[in-house]
């Protein structure tokens, strides 16, 4: 009987994907679209030669292309009506952010050369909304692809700041911040990061099918099928995200988990602060699909999930990737079935 693959140095089919779209032309944009405000239209004029400039220079992205400069620069535009506009004073500003490109999905590895573009590129790009008088909070999942990610953002928002002369921000070094830890799994009697996990599960599931005793435990089982998915050219997230998991941390319970944790640094203070969170895929996407309501797809490295946490701490604005939804902040509720968890994790 076949045995599992011990490494997986090769991106799974999704990101594979996402890969083959960085080498490919980028599609010309028409700049005379009368539908489109004269704003918007200049916005995108000049995405398109910064990012026609990122795909020549030698600052680049290694491996360069037009198109990936491209999605990396271009603007993600939400014209937000009046009323909503006036519910956004004094509301936190919390960015969501997936690491960068990593080095492989075996364990714990950290970013490629690109990724770490990517991080640096993501805090220029950020710096540019900032003012005199902000303070800015950088948190990260205790992995060393996120904390690299944070670093990275967190440097690229000090060069941009000295580049465009923008003064009087309180920039934080990067915190870890176990609250947005990514998904976790039960994994041989202990809770480990599901990448983590890999080799011992690996390692385990080998032994018993060499050694002919069948028995799996359940852990082994949920994590089976994870992998299986993935070498299959499958999405396992979308698995996550809509099938129940015993062994697995669920998808639900992961989105009130974070929302836990912005509710405590949001209500931390300062009032006049932002903050971005380096992590993972998983839960980013998870707490996209919870105010979209369907799965809304996979995050590119260093895009984000934006979320404007109203002045109450009772209703948030979600957007993510042009589209804005208003929801109640679920933790402010506590049905039974949730009683236990709550208790047990309230800061």
């Amino acid at each position: 009987m076949a045995t599992q693959p011990h490494s997986r140095d090769n991106a799974p089919a999704y990101l594979a994907k996402y890969q083959a779209r960085h080498a490919s032309p980028a599609a010309p944009v028409d700049y005379s679209d009368p539908n489109v405000p004269s704003y918007l239209l200049k916005a995108r004029e000049r995405a398109e030669e910064r990012a026609k400039f990122e795909a020549i220079t030698e600052s680049g992205p290694p491996k360069n292309s037009e198109a990936w400069a491209m999605e990396t620069v271009a603007p993600r535009e939400l014209d937000m009506p009046d009323p909503i506009q006036r519910m956004l004073a004094g509301s936190v500003d919390v960015r969501l952010i997936r690491h960068g490109q990593t080095q492989g999905y075996v364990t714990d590895a950290a970013l490629t050369l690109t990724g770490r573009w990517q991080a640096h590129r993501k805090g220029q790009d950020l710096a540019k909304g900032l003012a005199p008088g902000v303070v800015v909070k950088m948190l990260y999942a205790p992995t060393p692809r996120a904390e690299e990610t944070a670093v990275g953002v967190y440097e690229g928002i000090q060069q941009a700041m000295a580049r465009f002369g923008i003064e009087g921000v309180d920039l934080r070094e990067p915190t870890v911040a176990v609250e947005f830890n990514n998904f976790q799994t039960w994994c041989d009697g202990k809770e480990m990061d599901v990448t983590a996990a890999f080799q011992t599960y690996a390692r385990l599931y080998d032994n018993l099918m060499s050694s002919g005793a069948g028995k799996h435990s359940g852990w082994i089982t949920e994590i089976d099928r994870f992998w299986k998915i993935q070498a299959a050219g499958g999405d396992p997230i979308t698995h996550w995200i809509n099938h129940p998991t015993q062994y697995v941390e669920p998808a639900s319970l992961v989105v009130r988990r974070w929302w836990q944790g912005i509710k405590k640094y949001v209500g931390e203070g300062p009032e006049n602060q932002r903050i971005y969170v380096c992590s993972h895929s998983g839960p980013i996407r998870a707490m996209a699909a919870t105010a979209v309501g369907h799965d809304p797809g996979e995050p590119n490295n260093t895009e984000d999930v934006r979320i404007r946490v109203l002045k109450d701490l009772k209703r948030a604005i979600v957007t993510y990737r042009g589209r804005g939804v208003e929801i109640e902040i679920p933790t402010n509720q506590t049905p039974s079935w949730f009683a236990g968890y709550d208790a047990a994790h309230t800061p």
